[in-house]
């Protein structure tokens, strides 16, 4: 079996990669026996494990991934095979696959005697379904990634077929991504839920808490430990660390720098983790078909408009540092020389606008939910600020969690927005693919309404060779027209911080910071 680092998994393009890292694990694929109960010396089993979140849920909906749905999206549900902590595949609801010499069938081998928490049997019927929930459902945010797919067969219930028109470097990141979904139960997502993970649903009330219950036929034996799982809805973020302090929780996700770097100092009362690397970055959004933004001089102005190092250094007191570049530094597609092509220049900023005859200024809207995540707030008002000085007078609309994704998700009616995209930590084709700020156009779910032909030229190119220095040339092209279009404009990684009682054992993440509930415990 070969092992890859996670420098190596990503230089190599992570996602890109793993088709030949698919095929480097044998002619029979990845195979694992049904895993027989961990080795479980020491660990203590019980306990009521509490996490606080700013967001309620929208709906039970795995494929809808939005902060409010992270903390359950492992707790209910599985996917086919996921990501280790070093990028490796590793099965799951999938025990084995088999990716054919042109890249065009993935053959699957399903895990049998899984159950969903209604008793059902799992089948392969199951994972056709999720397939196509996922291409069509409006709230999937992956669903361009998952039309890739352009077959589904199931030869027998533990036999999945997936066909595809050519080489696709996003194979794994749909896996890893792919949550498979109880057809018989779906369409009532809005107030039930039904997977086969090691939690099932217990106890729901909107905007307040859920609460959860192990799986006692999980497939994976020995597991959960908890006794039951809380996620509580505490809306104001400066609560969350009250309320952690207090005891009222365990966890706390998305908290202030300025407060994890105090509890970081608490003698190992706490452990801070900022999460799985590179996964969000800050930006502002900006509706290319609304006045005056019809003008890419306009959106380049506001674009030099951004403080990017005032933010970095007042807000994210110096955990991270500005960018204006759409992939993270440890990604192959971050192009260190492109790295200050846009700075902060409220001189150039006028200049563009008076090129566009606008030197008089105008007024807009910046959309923003302070309560979403901590950052949101801060950004639009320093935004804001600046704004002014060259005439644009930002009303600055701060909105509920559920109102801000219901504007920019479901409607994409957004004038311009703070906002945060994830997925830059896999491979470069899974986010102009799987993230909406980078897709092309509304048809795609991006609700900056940007769309072109040259964007889809260039990201068919990325995703569609394994030849790294297509890829890269590919990816680099992506970058500047995202430099000169300015229509989603990156300003600093998001760093989402889990404060959790060190007394939680076993916590980790998926590559979208969705916790694996299942493997904790809690010593006390």
């Amino acid at each position: 079996m070969q092992n890859l680092s996670r420098r190596n998994f990503l230089k190599a393009g992570a996602a890109g990669a793993s088709v030949g890292l698919l095929q480097a694990y044998g002619p029979g694929g990845v195979s694992l026996a049904t895993p027989a109960a961990a080795a479980t010396a020491g660990i203590k089993r019980g306990g009521t494990f509490t996490f606080g979140n700013t967001a309620g849920i929208q709906e039970f909906n795995p494929l809808s991934m939005i902060t409010a749905h992270y903390p359950f999206m492992r707790a209910l549900y599985n996917t086919l095979a996921h990501y280790d902590a070093q990028l490796r595949p590793q099965p799951e609801l999938a025990e084995k696959w088999d990716l054919s010499a042109d890249g065009k069938t993935l053959t699957l081998k399903l895990r049998e005697g899984v159950k969903f928490h209604s008793g059902r049997e799992f089948t392969s019927a199951d994972v056709k379904h999720s397939v196509e929930f996922g291409q069509t459902n409006q709230s999937a945010l992956l669903r361009v990634l998952y039309r890739t797919i352009k077959q589904v067969e199931t030869p027998d219930k533990h036999t999945v077929v997936f066909k595809f028109d050519g080489v696709n470097t996003g194979v794994y990141d749909i896996l890893d991504t792919l949550y498979i979904t109880d057809k018989e139960t779906i369409e009532d997502r809005n107030k039930t839920a039904i997977g086969t993970g090691p939690f099932k649903l217990d106890k729901y009330i909107p905007n307040d808490r859920v609460e959860f219950v192990p799986f006692r036929d999980y497939w994976e034996v020995g597991k959960p430990y908890l006794d039951r799982y809380v996620m509580r809805v505490i809306p104001d973020v400066s609560s969350l660390v009250l309320n952690l302090e207090a005891g009222a929780i365990d966890c706390a996700w998305q908290i202030p720098y300025l407060d994890a770097a105090r509890l970081q100092g608490m003698g190992g009362k706490y452990v801070i983790t900022a999460g799985a690397p590179g996964v969000g970055s800050f930006d502002i959004a900006i509706n290319v078909t609304v006045e005056p933004f019809q003008n890419k001089k306009v959106r380049q102005a506001i674009a030099w408009s951004i403080d990017r190092e005032r933010f970095c250094k007042t807000v994210m007191r110096g955990f991270a540092q500005p960018t204006c570049l759409m992939w993270p530094p440890h990604s192959w597609a971050y192009f260190k020389d492109l790295e200050g092509t846009i700075g902060y220049d409220l001189d150039k900023a006028r200049a563009l606008l008076k090129e566009a005859g606008l030197e008089k200024g105008f007024q807009t809207e910046l959309l923003t939910a302070s309560k979403r995540q901590f950052g949101y707030g801060e950004l639009a008002q320093i935004l804001q600020a600046d704004l002014r000085k060259i005439g644009i007078n930002a009303r600055v609309l701060d909105v509920e969690v559920a109102i801000f994704e219901n504007r920019h998700v479901v409607k994409g009616e957004i004038v311009t927005m703070v906002h945060t995209y994830a997925r830059g930590n896999r491979d470069p084709g899974s986010l102009v693919t799987g993230a909406r700020a980078w897709t092309n156009g509304w048809k795609e779910g991006n609700w900056t309404h940007y769309e072109s032909a040259e964007w889809e030229r260039w990201r068919k190119e990325l995703t569609s060779t394994l030849d790294m220095e297509q890829r890269k040339a590919a990816a680099r092209k992506l970058q500047e027209i995202a430099l000169d279009e300015c229509f989603t404009i990156p300003v600093a990684p998001a760093l989402r911080v889990f404060a959790y009682a060190s007394y939680v054992k076993g916590f980790d993440v998926t590559m979208d910071n969705s916790p694996y509930v299942g493997d904790m415990w809690l010593d006390k």
